[in-house]
């Protein structure tokens, strides 16, 4: 579908379809996040002034290069979801990496050769975040395959090698989306037992 100021976006029906290739090519629960990111922000959207569709797509998409034996997955969904001209959702598969955009913060995290160093210090320098960008990179902080919170969310991926910057950053975030929400994120979580997709790829 194509959105104004925004470009094609995968409609849900292409998002599963992405979700169960990546599940077929690299097994993993990584796709449980994934899915669990997006009807999130689809459920938050309206109350964020955002459109449900692109924080649908944005936020279920965002570590699609976990599909990839690729080492970094942000580069990976950049270039799966750009060859398909879904460019919106390719560079919040970049943002979603990039909570703070000095370069600098992520020598001991990411590891980047020179040509992929100068991709992504040309990309922080030109892309302006938007608030689809900050929301997916505070879901994926307080998800892990079920909701965990922000502090749980940090002790399980910010290990050392992050600095305290980044803690602060995602304090920041909460505290610029929480006061827009009409209740506790609790409320705008799905179900599990009531959905079928991703679950259904792991009983079949």
């Amino acid at each position: 579908m194509y959105k104004e100021g925004f470009g094609n976006i995968p409609n849900k029906d292409k998002i599963i379809d992405y979700l169960e290739k990546g599940f077929k090519d690299k097994s993993d629960r990584w796709i449980i996040k994934s899915w669990l990111c997006g009807k999130t922000a689809e459920k938050m959207a309206k109350d964020l002034g955002l459109d449900p569709d692109i924080a649908l797509a944005s936020a279920s998409l965002a570590q699609i290069g976990k599909s990839s034996s690729g080492e970094n997955n942000f580069l990976e969904g950049f270039k799966i979801l750009r060859a398909d001209s879904y460019f919106f959702p390719a560079k919040v598969a970049i943002s979603q990496s990039f909570p703070l955009k000095d370069l600098e913060l992520y020598k001991d995290i990411y590891d980047l050769d020179p040509k992929e160093e100068e991709f992504i210090r040309n990309f922080l320098y030109r892309y302006d975040y938007t608030d689809y960008d900050y929301l997916v990179q505070y879901l994926y902080m307080i998800f892990d395959e079920n909701f965990v919170g922000l502090e749980k969310g940090m002790e399980l991926f910010l290990d050392e090698s992050y600095p305290a910057l980044f803690r602060e950053r995602f304090y920041e975030l909460e505290e610029y989306f929480l006061p827009k929400l009409d209740g506790d994120i609790e409320a705008y979580l799905i179900r599990a037992k009531k959905s079928k997709f991703p679950y259904k790829l792991f009983r079949d």
